[in-house]
């Protein structure tokens, strides 16, 4: 007995999934349409629409008081007879995974959940059409929101969907995507931006000192460093890293050298690259406003997941919040998920975690860049506060209050004193460890700069107290003086000093 075919039906609340259910951040519709255009772009290049991808342009609109979002590029286009299928197809790419950037086909319907109308606009190089798509984002919510409605996710889109054509000037190329009525959670220009200039494939600001070393490394490595030309209202927008950030209590802290690592597999084929920058105060997590904190995740220079990915691959998730970089994907065999939020966990993934986990262990940034930094500056302020108090001892040796006040000034600088020795021997061994490794050099000579770490040093002439006069007793007689006199030095003995010189200077305010 044959069976009946069996049909398969995909219902309509799949819709809401894909267009705002399945990311934490609404700003991801942004990305979406700057990876696709980017694509598009890479495109019209191999085409010869586009003499080179730097004649590329994405220009994004945000106008919060209209709740107006334009997204525009000049690639390629849709060509008017792959309207309806670039339209229909969801998550039914024909894109090469591997070669391009969005591959899935789910992305252009994101901005279906953030605002009431999402419309496409297109001509294709050569084509004399202009294809207008318009969705209706208020219908589909109440078609999905209405048990009552049977629709599958097809026949939604249908519904929904409104095509128009007019005439175009046939050398006109260009996608353009808006957002009628957008929301509130992505009509916010500043934070778009600061989405975006972690997330986006663009250059680094031209005033970032390490461009040229950073470029040259992923060079030679073959890593992907695709970069376009996206603007916000008419502003450039630049990668976020910057040279210098405000550290504790204000003080400057800049950025003073990047380093480079390798992650292989285990036949030695390279997985991916990573820079990182390290500062003079790496021992210090970088602040909430440094948006750029973190060593993040790009596949072809399009961040995966945001600056917690990476504290996976240290031991303590502080480590990576004190540094900035990026790591690369350089093998064909990483595949991001549907959520960009990491990667598909196939046998690449798996072997890459491991590895990672493995040379950042083997980096040990934790202790050889953050602890080194932690005890340059411990042991820099110990031995300035030692010489201060030396200084201080010195111009005030013979005059203190009485003998006993200078022989605890004393005791204080002795102690004071076995502490910076300690602090100069851990001071001298980590420069020598900076003979060895060129970042951890680096640290020493900015950290130690216009510094001194010698110690000023107590003669043994200079270890001896001072003679003093007694103290004078005018109500008492020389007998009841020196019974005083000897209670003064069990006080001493017996009591800590600030609480016998208390006692004593009342006793001595007593008898006279």
């Amino acid at each position: 007995m044959m069976e009946k075919q069996f049909n398969p039906t995909i219902g309509k609340t799949v819709l809401e999934t894909l267009t705002s259910g399945m990311y934490d951040d609404a700003r991801f519709i942004f990305r979406e349409y700057i990876q696709n255009a980017a694509d598009q772009i890479d495109v019209a290049v191999e085409l010869g629409i586009l003499k080179e991808k730097s004649e590329g342009k994405i220009d994004i609109t945000i106008d919060s008081v209209s709740k107006l979002i334009i997204v525009n590029d000049n690639a390629t286009g849709v060509s008017e007879k792959e309207v309806l299928r670039f339209l229909g197809d969801v998550a039914n790419s024909q894109k090469d995974s591997v070669r391009q950037k969005g591959f899935r086909g789910i992305g252009r319907l994101g901005g279906l959940g953030y605002c009431d109308k999402l419309i496409f606009e297109t001509s294709y190089f050569g084509e004399s059409v202009k294809s207008k798509m318009t969705l209706d984002a208020k219908l589909l919510k109440k078609i999905i929101e209405n048990r009552n409605d049977n629709s599958d996710a097809a026949a939604a889109i249908s519904i929904i969907t409104k095509i128009e054509k007019t005439e175009e000037e046939v050398d006109k190329h260009y996608f353009r995507v808006t957002l009628n009525n957008a929301f509130n959670t992505v009509l916010d220009t500043n934070k778009v931006t600061e989405y975006l200039s972690m997330v986006a494939p663009v250059p680094f600001a031209a005033n970032f000192s390490f461009i040229e070393e950073i470029k040259s490394y992923l060079k030679n490595k073959n890593a992907v460093l695709d970069e376009y030309n996206v603007e916000i209202n008419g502003e450039t927008l630049f990668k976020r890293y910057k040279n210098t950030f405000l550290g504790r209590n204000e003080e400057e802290s800049k950025l003073i050298g990047v380093d480079f690592v390798d992650i292989l597999d285990d036949d030695q084929n390279l997985l991916a690259v990573c820079w990182y920058g390290y500062r003079a105060l790496s021992n210090v997590k970088l602040s909430d406003l440094d948006y750029e904190k973190g060593i993040r995740l790009r596949t072809k220079n399009i961040a995966i997941g945001n600056e917690m990915t990476c504290n996976r691959f240290f031991g303590q998730e502080r480590t990576n919040l004190r540094f900035i970089g990026e790591i690369h994907t350089v093998s064909d065999g990483f595949r991001p998920n549907a959520r960009r939020d990491y990667f598909v966990e196939n046998s690449t993934c798996l072997q890459f975690q491991e590895k990672a986990a493995e040379i950042f262990k083997l980096e040990n940034l934790e202790n050889r860049l953050a602890q080194a930094a932690s005890k340059l500056h411990n042991g820099l302020d110990t031995i300035e506060k030692y010489n201060k108090v030396y200084e201080n001892f010195v111009e005030n040796r013979g005059a203190f209050e009485n003998e006993a006040t200078e022989s605890f000034h004393l005791s204080r600088l002795t102690e004071l004193k076995v502490k910076a020795l300690k602090a100069k021997n851990e001071i001298d061994r980590i420069i020598r460890k900076g003979s060895l490794s060129s970042n951890v050099g680096n640290l020493v000579d900015n950290i130690l700069a216009d510094k001194t770490i010698s110690l000023k040093g107590l003669s043994d002439s200079e270890l001896e107290v001072s003679k003093y006069t007694p103290p004078v007793f005018d109500k008492l007689n020389e007998e009841q003086k020196a019974v005083v006199l000897g209670i003064f030095e069990i006080l001493e003995e017996e009591l800590d000093f600030y609480l016998s010189e208390q006692i004593k200077k009342r006793i001595v305010d007593k008898y006279n």
